[in-house]
């Protein structure tokens, strides 16, 4: 599945900003978005990968009344405030 087709749209909530940065002894290093319905994890993967150039560790998902939630956990050594950085969530 192509990837711009795979990731609808960034999760934005205070929540979610707060994952994104390493706190002093939790290693968050998180973004999250609203995928496609029919996306696997591995798609999701993929997906982020290829649109912000990064490794992806670890995709959680869970299906909401507005749509299929990814959270997203980066490898170590990537870092969620430089790939919200290209995504323009700051």
């Amino acid at each position: 599945m192509d990837p711009y087709k795979v990731i609808i749209a960034p999760w934005l909530t205070e929540k979610s900003l707060e994952a994104r940065t390493n706190a002093e002894y939790d290693t968050r290093n998180r973004l999250e978005f609203i995928v496609h319905r029919s996306a696997n994890k591995s798609e999701i993967a993929r997906a982020v990968e290829i649109l912000f150039d990064v490794k992806v560790a670890k995709v959680n998902t869970r299906n909401e009344k507005n749509g299929k939630h990814a959270s997203v956990k980066l490898a170590e050594g990537y870092d969620a405030e430089e790939a919200a950085l290209k995504l323009g969530a700051l």
